[in-house]
């Protein structure tokens, strides 16, 4: 049986480890990225950009997205680890 489960735990744990590299990627250059872009957008006074471009930063920031992407990981992990029991 676990023989026909490694190809599995293998790929969740690839998987897993490819998701948390690009939950850390996204959440500080990216926003930091679009931040900039709602700062040069307030200061050629396009409000409605900027607005919408800081609401897009908040949502990749760490606190946004990637936490809901983190939820979902660890539970991936947990299924992993539960395969890896059997």
């Amino acid at each position: 049986m676990k023989i026909i489960l490694f190809p599995i735990i293998l790929l969740l744990s690839i998987l897993i480890a490819f998701l948390k590299f690009i939950i850390k990627v996204s959440g500080m250059i990216i926003s930091f990225l679009v931040f900039i872009g709602a700062v040069a957008c307030f200061i050629q006074n396009d409000m409605v950009t900027g607005m919408v471009a800081l609401l897009l930063a908040f949502l990749i920031s760490p606190y946004g997205l990637p936490k809901i992407a983190l939820w979902i990981t660890a539970y991936l992990e947990v299924g992993k680890d539960t395969l890896r029991e059997i």
